[in-house]
């Protein structure tokens, strides 16, 4: 099936008209005229916004408009994107974390070629191959989208999946207004999980002096994605940047056929299926490495190495060296062009080395709870259930004093600290009438029946 036309990332040197090589998506010499078009009463923008959670590195290079797929694998390692991959890679996507991604792009009016014509240059040269291809390449900037991108990605290390799964359900229900209630849904989790939290921001188009000061304030991530669509709506032609392509086979255009290889479709399998395995070979990467670098987060006691997570770690960096050599024959040579598998077999080298160790290290629970409201308690038999229901224990001491009705006077740690799962809280209360326990020696520090009885005023 011949190649259609793709939508690619712009890159510097692109502009309507100019030739590409699909393998690479590097501009050529201009190859095309035509008049450059807008649709027809489409003149307004296009705008999207999405958070999502991102479990690989795939998800999130299509969140940056890297496709493999749609893209035929143009570019996918070149130098045309290598922006917005070093952004995915960066931030090293593993499952032992959760990762939620806030995507916004703004799109202004598209303009293309309807009727491209081969320039006269090209049209004279088209029936000598190799030079065609050297000087045009096998593609052409048909349209350009200008606009914006913008993409952050918020990471929560968290202690476990079941973890993961509340605080992922708790944000993408409040984002999806991008409303005041997602910055108090940021200042909750802050506040609910004390696990290390992290942002990361990437934008094409926009205001320049967006910035992250502090990289463990979610919120900055917000009001930065807030300031970007802002930015369109009161100065669009100041902030606008062309941000995508389409890419368009030279057979459509008007004049002589140019040649067409056989080995085009291969090339371009090729490089999809090398793009598809960095991806899942940097996903492996990134958790082997944050388990060697967070040991004390993870359980060995299951039989698990330690050397073999290294050992993994280092044939992982070794696959992704050979797809990247195996992806770079590809773009500079059709002949050479082969799938990994292939080229390893004719090495006599083993592919892929990667072998994930048996059994994993498990991670550690951590989940972390509020301290809920204690002083409204009307019993102890009322805080003790208080306590249970928010996943922690309670500690009664009494205060010295005369007996009376139930109060609870105060209560360490205070309301709404985040602690532990599990953990205790020391719960002060005055002492009660008619509490036979209260005859006990209060001069001495006694226990009965998980009560702790000291005289505080002392």
């Amino acid at each position: 099936m011949p190649i259609s036309q793709i939508m690619v990332p712009f890159r510097n040197g692109y502009d309507v008209g100019i030739g590409a090589t699909l393998a690479s998506g590097s501009p050529m010499g201009k190859v095309v005229d035509g008049e450059i078009t807008g649709v027809t009463g489409a003149g307004g923008a296009v705008v999207d916004f999405q958070v999502q959670r991102i479990l690989s590195t795939s998800e999130l290079e299509t969140a940056l408009g890297v496709d493999v797929e749609a893209s035929y694998g143009c570019a996918s390692f070149g130098a045309g994107i290598s922006a917005r991959f070093n952004f995915a890679k960066k931030s090293k996507i593993q499952t032992s974390s959760l990762f939620m991604s806030v995507t916004a792009t703004v799109e202004l009016e598209f303009k293309q070629i309807d009727d491209p014509v081969l320039t006269r240059d090209a049209g004279e040269i088209i029936e000598m191959p190799e030079l065609f291809q050297t000087r045009y390449g096998n593609m052409f900037v048909r349209g350009l989208a200008t606009g914006g991108l913008f993409v952050g990605v918020l990471r929560v290390d968290t202690g476990s999946s079941e973890e993961s799964e509340t605080i992922a359900a708790e944000m993408e229900g409040s984002y999806g207004l991008f409303s005041a209630e997602a910055k108090v849904k940021f200042e909750e989790i802050q506040r609910k999980y004390r696990n290390e939290v992290s942002v990361r921001m990437y934008h094409e188009g926009g205001p320049v002096d967006l910035r992250i000061t502090n990289p463990q304030d979610p919120l900055e991530l917000l009001n930065n994605a807030n300031r970007f669509l802002e930015s369109f709506a009161s100065r669009p032609g100041e902030v606008a940047r062309p941000y995508a392509v389409t890419l368009a086979p030279v057979e459509i255009a008007r004049g002589p056929l140019p040649p067409n290889p056989a080995d085009v479709q291969k090339r371009q399998d090729i490089l999809v299926l090398c793009a598809k395995r960095r991806s899942t070979l940097l996903d492996l990467l990134n958790l082997l490495d944050y388990v060697k670098a967070n040991p004390s987060k993870f359980d060995f006691t299951n039989g698990a190495d330690p050397e073999a997570v290294r050992k993994a770690a280092r044939d992982a960096e070794l696959d992704l060296d050979f797809v990247a050599e195996c992806a770079s024959a590809a773009m500079n040579s059709a002949t050479e062009a082969d799938f990994p598998a292939a080229v390893a077999e004719r090495q006599g080298v083993p592919f892929p080395r990667t072998v994930m160790p048996d059994p994993m290290p498990l991670p550690k629970s951590g989940r972390v709870v509020l301290v809920p409201e204690f002083s409204g308690c009307s019993s102890w038999t009322n805080c003790n259930e208080v306590a249970v229901r928010a996943g922690l224990t309670a500690k009664r001491e009494i205060a010295a004093g005369e007996p009376g009705d139930f109060k609870v006077l105060s209560f360490v740690p205070p309301k709404d600290t985040p602690v532990a799962e599990g953990s205790q809280v020391t719960i002060i209360t005055h002492p009660v009438k008619n509490n036979d326990r209260w005859a006990l020696d209060l001069r001495h520090v006694r226990y009965r029946d998980n009560i702790y009885y000291r005289p505080l005023n002392r």
